[in-house]
């Protein structure tokens, strides 16, 4: 057992040793290695370390899952496979989702505004990035997995609802930090150390990891952000002993971030993003953007395509319909296969008019004015007609309205964009 821990600490320090041997390559590829390398190797030691302490694994493809595709670091929730997902599945989901492209729309409209030339904008830009991958793809994940069997715990907890620092750096805040903490440092010298140590000692830690992260990349920060998490830890401390007023916790907070991501990091990477976006966006003509759209809108059509298939099954059509008159069966199968049809097609009439070009002629036009239309439509009904208590209970129909609905209005928006930039002469 003790081998296997000492053997779990190796597999950290050679993770760490590769930064040092890639330590004159380019910035992003310094980037690249401190976050998605060495979080891989900090998970080969943390499964070590748990298999060390007989933790029982009944899924392979729960071991799969923890390695390559959850960025957290503790075996529970993959070590079995539930054959049915757990009914409270998705019930953030919605919340996680519009994070997440609120987090895209607020991106954009920093990279257009500031053009990644302004450190007000690029900080901006960094937080829609927290916004759309910490806040909204990351609790997104964690509810597909969840979807498949698996029940991975949320490693952010609605951290704006955090009412201490404690509760914020503990409980809400990046999980995969702080059970990784638990694991390699509270579990072995729990007991052994002032319990004020102990704590002081895990923001040092994060703050070394933070190092490797930011100061690493960039090659100019070190130092900041191990005074950012000093200062943190400085305030857990007080307040133990003096109870922060939620606005001082905030500020604690918010306040000292330009020393963890400090202005040179944030002028080169969301700077630098910001950058690549408004030179994109200021690049595409009306014609790109149009081409583009057919093709992203054929796919989207299948996509909707993919799911309509198994209506019939999901809404268990063949029970449902047996309180159905014979007549009333036939209309609603007729009418469902008209409008699997009118989909079917609308996808291949957008791919023959990106393929053909003829989307500037009369017909290619309408069609396009015909599928906005066809999706106003859609969406229009989906929000005054229908009510979200229609969907059956549970949770693959609680996400797959979320995701159908956002795939709905995304095309609705596109295809009425290309019909203005076609009836207004946009080519």
């Amino acid at each position: 057992m003790k081998f296997a821990k000492v053997m779990s600490l190796s597999v950290i320090f050679f993770g760490l040793s590769l930064l040092w041997f890639f330590r004159e390559q380019t910035q992003v590829v310094r980037l690249g290695l401190a976050s998605v390398v060495l979080l891989f190797f900090v998970k080969i030691a943390a499964l070590i370390w748990q298999l060390s302490d007989r933790k029982r694994i009944e899924s392979k493809l729960g071991i799969v899952a923890f390695i390559f595709v959850w960025p957290g670091v503790l075996l529970e929730g993959f070590q079995k496979r539930d054959s049915e997902p757990l009914s409270q599945t998705g019930e953030r989901f919605l919340e996680s989702w519009l994070t997440f492209i609120s987090g895209i729309f607020l991106l954009l409209i920093s990279s257009i505004l500031g053009r990644g030339e302004s450190i007000l904008w690029n900080y901006v830009a960094l937080f829609s990035l927290l916004m759309i991958i910490h806040l909204g793809l990351v609790e997104v994940l964690a509810d597909g997995l969840r979807l498949v069997g698996f029940q991975p715990k949320s490693l952010f907890d609605r951290p704006f609802l955090a009412s201490t620092l404690a509760d914020f750096w503990g409980r809400r805040w990046n999980l995969a930090f702080v059970d990784m903490n638990k694991l390699f440092i509270l579990s072995p010298l729990k007991g052994r150390l002032p319990n004020g140590v102990l704590v002081f000692a895990i923001f040092i830690v994060s703050g070394v990891l933070h190092e490797l992260a930011i100061s690493y990349p960039d090659g100019v920060s070190w130092g900041w952000p191990m005074v950012y998490f000093l200062i943190q830890g400085l305030g857990v401390l007080i307040e133990r002993k003096i109870p922060f007023h939620r606005v001082l916790v905030i500020l604690w907070i918010l306040l000292p971030v330009p020393l963890m991501f400090t202005p040179a990091f944030v002028n080169y990477f969301p700077g630098s993003l910001s950058r690549w976006i408004f030179e994109v966006l200021t690049s595409l003509s009306a014609a790109d953007f149009i081409q583009i759209g057919l093709i992203a809108g054929a796919v989207m059509h299948f996509l909707v395509l993919g799911a309509s298939v198994q209506v019939p099954h999901r809404l268990d059509w063949k029970n449902e319909f047996q309180r159905l008159r014979p007549l009333n069966r036939k209309v609603v199968w007729t009418y469902g296969g008209y409008i699997l049809s009118i989909i079917v097609f609308m996808g291949v009439v957008s791919f023959y008019l990106f393929s053909s070009g003829e989307v500037y002629s009369g017909p290619g036009k309408l069609w396009v004015l015909f599928i906005a239309l066809f999706w106003w439509a859609r969406i229009l009904i989906d929000f005054f007609y229908m009510k979200h208590s229609d969907w059956p209970e549970g949770p693959l129909f609680r996400i797959g309205h979320v995701c159908l609905s956002t795939l709905f209005m995304t095309m609705t928006f596109l295809y009425s964009a290309m019909a203005s930039f076609l009836y207004l002469g946009g080519r």
